[in-house]
């Protein structure tokens, strides 16, 4: 019986920033080439004036096969999750063990 060699290329992650910004709202823009995502973490009323303002804090474009890959781990996890399972392996980083 022949070997399967293993195609799993491990890949470090390194975080350069650790904190987290937490986003309810989204606006998409698209071109013929590429996605951007605006997040937000919601409305907030303009003190200046009576208008209710979407401040945008983050902003990440991609590729629409990114996207696509995006949106296709997103449906694995939201529906796994849905039944009380833990995230799909494919979607875990293999982080070095620490001493």
């Amino acid at each position: 019986m022949a070997e399967k060699k293993d195609n799993q290329q491990q890949i470090k992650v390194r975080y350069n920033e650790t904190s987290a910004l937490y986003a309810s709202q989204f606006i998409i823009n698209t071109s013929d080439e590429d996605i951007t995502i605006n997040f937000s973490s919601g409305p907030i009323s303009d003190p200046a004036g009576n208008d209710t303002i979407l401040p945008v804090h983050t902003r990440i474009a991609m590729s629409k096969q990114g996207a696509a890959r995006l949106h296709k781990i997103l449906g694995q996890v939201l529906s796994e999750q849905r039944g009380k399972k833990t995230t799909p392996e494919t979607s875990h980083a293999k982080l070095p063990k620490l001493q």
